[in-house]
């Protein structure tokens, strides 16, 4: 079969599933799963959130794509991003909600702002209390945003939400039509929900009630 007829790939664009469907059928045919067998599990699999929650469950219903997905280091957030990368072209704008645990070296959480600013055009690092792991409040955003801004990102593309229920209410609300809106995130269910039940007007231009923005600053 083609990587065509394998949903979970999206058509090829995201390599790290092409990869694993590999992967899936080497394990299979060395313990005798038909071909036939193994072909129509492929087909048959895709990545709603029913069938693997947590990754690249798409929602399409509120004028934008979202696509919630787990991507909490610099590795898995650059396979993340060109998939994007690939999807970009049917869309406005790329929102991104980026995070990643207190317990990662300093260089890995620069890095990951510094990917984040390559793949989205606007930025939300979130930072929850159960992420810190021995870090004070707010030095992991800095350090995200400290990546992002080292990588050339403009200091306005770039907003810091706590915790990740805001964080994802932020995105959704930032949103316009026809914008690709990207959550990695951790309470993949609870998100879920908030997706799918999110009910906020999508503003035709500007964002969301600066109020509920904090904005990291130098230093």
């Amino acid at each position: 079969m083609s990587v065509d007829e394998i949903p979970a790939t999206f058509e090829g664009s995201a390599e790290f599933n092409v990869a694993n469907s590999l992967a899936a059928v080497a394990m299979a045919h060395c313990y005798d799963v038909p071909a036939a067998t193994i072909r129509a599990a492929l087909a048959e699999f895709g990545t709603s959130f029913e069938q693997s929650p947590g990754r690249l469950n798409v929602f399409d219903g509120h004028g934008f794509r979202t696509i919630v997905d787990y991507a909490h280091n610099p590795e898995g957030l650059k396979a993340l991003g060109k998939l994007v990368s690939h999807m970009r072209r049917g869309y406005q704008r790329t929102i991104g909600l980026v995070a990643i645990p207190g317990d990662r070296r300093d260089c890995d959480i620069r890095e990951m702002g510094a990917i984040a600013s390559r793949i989205f055009d606007v930025i939300v690092f979130k930072e929850d209390e159960q992420e810190l792991r021995g870090r004070a409040p707010g030095a992991i955003a800095g350090l995200l945003r400290e990546g992002a801004l080292n990588a050339g990102c403009a200091p306005g593309r770039i907003h810091a939400v706590c915790p990740e229920k805001e964080a994802v209410d932020v995105c959704l609300r930032l949103a316009r039509e026809n914008d690709l809106v990207v959550l990695t995130v951790d309470d993949v269910e609870a998100v879920w929900r908030q997706v799918t039940g999110f009910g906020g007007a999508t503003p035709s231009r500007g964002g969301p009630d600066q109020t509920h923005i904090r904005h990291l600053r130098a230093g």
